[in-house]
């Protein structure tokens, strides 16, 4: 048998992980074409098929299953060692790839980027700001950062703020013109701004804590996905609107928009981030999250 490369060998790990060529091409920035090209070259050194393809799927064949099975831990023991020697350098150093709330973007990340990136010059941060619910190891990131209790399953969740606190504002505006709530069932009768969230479902407005808690499917004609779009409609008048107090606090303070039902306020999951099950967390990942667990966690704490 001809020698068998480890490159082939990972290609093959990484494409039996994802269970996509083309996913495993974005991972590893290269084209499907040549890690197809990689696996018929790998299974005609073998002398066995590694994988049944279809266009609509690629799974493991018994003799994929049985190779995976014996060389992935390896290769995670490869991985682990090569983060501890993360330990010996002087500063640390690598690319994080992170995909981020729009809300954690501007409360989290935005106030303290320029401090990290002084800090810490080894490390290149690729940072992208998304709303929608991503897969982060199909999609090539070393972490997510979202809603604590929306982490998905099998991935280490690290708390990075307190609880965060959730109000509905609107302009004066449109309160003097409609009237302000009294009670959360009068929202029945005002416009409201829906909120479409990263899975794509309509969310309900949670008011209220713990056994005086209810949730309202409000109506409302505009239906949007982006915190910034909806201030700037709730700033204009058109309805009220259901965010974090933070994102909202700065045009409160100016008089520009009013908290409606204040007593009905709500507490929410801080920010957590998310990152695959890993012996040894690479330097650099570990450094960023740490980081930002130190950051302004106190500003978004509830008041």
């Amino acid at each position: 048998m001809e020698p068998v490369s480890k490159d082939s060998l990972e290609v093959f790990v990484a494409i039996a992980r994802v269970g996509s060529f083309a996913r495993a091409a974005l991972q590893r920035g290269v084209t499907g074409s040549a890690l197809s090209h990689t696996m018929t070259q790998l299974e005609r050194r073998l002398g066995v098929r590694l994988f049944h393809r279809t266009t609509r799927q690629v799974r493991l064949t018994g003799a994929g299953e049985m190779l995976l099975a014996e060389i992935a831990p390896r290769f995670a023991e490869i991985d682990a060692t090569l983060a501890q020697l993360d330990e010996f350098r002087l500063a640390p150093a690598g690319r994080v790839r992170v995909t981020v709330l729009r809300d954690a973007a501007t409360l989290l990340l935005a106030p303290r980027l320029a401090d990290f990136a002084s800090r810490y010059p080894g490390i290149e941060l690729d940072i992208t700001v998304d709303d929608r619910f991503v897969d982060v190891i199909s999609e090539g990131f070393d972490a997510g950062i979202r809603y604590g209790g929306t982490v998905p399953d099998g991935m280490i969740a690290a708390r990075l703020t307190d609880k965060l606190r959730w109000v509905i504002v609107g302009a004066p505006s449109y309160l003097d013109r409609m009237g302000r709530p009294e009670t959360p069932e009068a929202l029945m009768q005002h416009h409201c701004i829906r909120i479409r969230t990263g899975t794509g479902r309509l969310y309900p407005w949670e008011l209220g804590d713990g056994e005086a808690c209810v949730e309202i499917d409000v109506p409302g004609q505009i239906i949007l996905g982006d915190t910034e779009l909806s201030l700037a409609y709730a700033l204009s008048g058109g309805g009220l609107f259901y965010c974090l107090h933070d994102r909202a606090r700065a045009f409160v303070e100016r008089g520009d928009l009013e908290v409606v039902l204040p007593e009905w306020a709500s507490t929410g999951e801080g920010f957590h981030a998310y990152y695959l099950s890993r012996r040894h967390v690479p330097s650099a990942l570990r450094v960023f999250l740490d980081f930002f667990k130190s950051g302004p966690a106190s500003s978004l704490a509830p008041r």
